[in-house]
């Protein structure tokens, strides 16, 4: 006997999944904030498997450039506070402005937020900021690339044919227009 399942139902399936193998993953390898993959799974959650992908890859984009930028506020301003703050202030405020803008706006809020998280999980201690920032990386990576594989290979959900549908119309349009 076939059961069908409902497109709500087998997103469920495939986010729930992909959230368990990534909590498990991080849990095995005893890395101390798994939630942070389960997370990246949860964000990048969306209806089609190329929405997914592409906001997967602005989310990785976006840990991998402000984990730089953390860690040399960090190595900048170790002995000055309040110069620290405001440069991170200015930083994340940048990224907010960028938000508005036309292109990219998710790659520039995960820009400011794991900057912050980054920062201020570290506190005064260098070496610690650099395994924050190696661990929300390894975890980001984990969960994308664990929810990638299940979007791709179980049940994808493509948005091919509406694009083909689209072209047709366009196509006769152009036609149309031509004669």
């Amino acid at each position: 006997m076939l059961l069908m399942l409902s497109r709500k139902t087998k997103e469920a399936i495939k986010t729930g999944l992909a959230m368990t193998i990534a909590y498990g993953i991080a849990l095995s390898m005893d890395w101390e904030k798994p939630y942070w993959a389960g997370f990246a799974v949860a964000m990048i959650s969306l209806a089609t498997t190329g929405q997914s992908l592409n906001k997967g890859a602005l989310r990785m984009a976006g840990t991998l450039v402000t984990t730089i930028v953390a860690l040399t506020f960090i190595a900048l301003f170790a002995q000055e506070r309040w110069l620290f703050m405001l440069f991170l202030s200015a930083y994340v405020g940048f990224c907010t402005y960028m938000m508005g803008g036309a292109k990219h706006k998710y790659f520039w809020h995960v820009c400011g937020f794991v900057c912050a998280v980054i920062c201020m999980s570290a506190g005064p201690n260098a070496i610690k900021a650099f395994e924050t920032a190696v661990l929300r990386v390894q975890e980001t990576g984990l969960g994308i690339l664990v929810y990638s594989l299940i979007s791709i290979f179980i049940w994808p959900v493509t948005s091919r044919a509406d694009f083909e549908t689209a072209a047709v119309k366009l196509l006769a349009t152009q036609k149309q227009l031509f004669r």
